[in-house]
């Protein structure tokens, strides 16, 4: 079917680094939810 690999993601706003290297693989058939406290990037990593 299909799989989903990011590399090497950075998202900096100014001079604030809010995501700073993410390597992610999400293999076929993988189920995936990213969970944490509010302000921690996690819609900035899918958007």
């Amino acid at each position: 079917m299909a799989s989903v690999t990011l590399s090497k993601i950075n998202k900096v706003f100014g001079s604030d680094h809010i995501i700073n290297n993410v390597d992610l693989h999400i293999g076929d058939g993988e189920f995936v939810v990213f969970v944490g406290p509010s302000g921690c990037g996690k819609s900035t990593l899918c958007a």
